[in-house]
């Protein structure tokens, strides 16, 4: 039996996908995390606890005791970390590390986007490097992309041209922690009512989730001019929009 998409059968299919899918995929992901993390770091720091057990001529400690403690741990020394490593002697180790690192063949070609994707999530800077959204002309005139403020541009760029230019991050879809970094006049930036975190959620999903409040509603002239063009794409698209049940 062949059902077109627009079935209702076919209809409720796909709603009970598009709705179940992402917690399946959000619920693997986490497993996998979980499974990674409990193999490689988890299962290592509790042998060493049950160990540390047995020198001290302790009963052996039991699975759900002995993961706890070890949970425990690594709380304790990732906050022990971020102290150390807030510190002057530390922060100069640390770039001593990352110097040390971009040396390495396959390592330098692979750390230092973890690195970027990581500050980009965690770092402290996050929350003062994105001063506000704005809508910015480009890459052309007449065409419009979602932009982040950094601050303030180039003193020499001012003077040279006679004008207060802003610095404007625009980032790419789907990942925002890549992009441009552009110069633009400051009277030419247009302000948007958006928080970073729905910016972003507007580009990562190529402008699907952007706020209710700031989705303009399509003319009717629009409208007729995109049916016409998906009723021309239809018959070239028929197969794709079937389901074999």
């Amino acid at each position: 039996m062949v059902l077109h998409r627009e079935h209702p059968i076919a209809r409720t299919f796909l709603r009970g996908i598009a709705l179940l899918l992402p917690i399946a995929l959000t619920a693997a992901l986490l497993t996998w995390l979980w499974q990674q993390l409990s193999d490689r770091v988890l299962g290592h720091i509790m042998d060493g606890v049950d160990w540390a057990a047995g020198l001290m001529g302790l009963a052996p400690l039991s699975h759900t005791v002995s993961l706890i403690i070890s949970i425990v741990l690594v709380v304790l020394i990732i906050f022990m970390v971020g102290i150390w490593f807030s510190g002057f002697i530390g922060r100069r180790l640390y770039r001593l590390l990352e110097r040390l690192l971009a040396r390495v063949p396959v390592v330098s070609a692979i750390y230092p986007h973890i690195k970027q994707i990581s500050d980009f999530f965690f770092g402290e800077e996050r929350k003062i490097e994105f001063r506000g959204v704005v809508a910015v002309e480009y890459p052309r005139k007449g065409v419009y992309s979602i932009g982040f403020l950094t601050g303030s541009s180039s003193r020499t760029l001012n003077k040279a041209v006679g004008e207060e230019y802003i610095t404007i991050f625009i980032p790419s879809s789907p990942m925002p922690v890549t992009g441009y970094t552009i110069l633009v006049p400051a009277d030419s930036i247009i302000d948007l009512p958006l928080t970073v975190d729905e910016a972003l959620r507007t580009v990562i999903s190529g402008g699907l989730l952007m706020p209710d409040g700031e989705r303009a509603s399509l003319s009717p002239e629009t409208l007729e001019r995109f049916a016409k063009k998906a009723a021309r794409a239809a018959p070239e698209a028929e197969d794709a929009l079937r389901l074999d049940l």
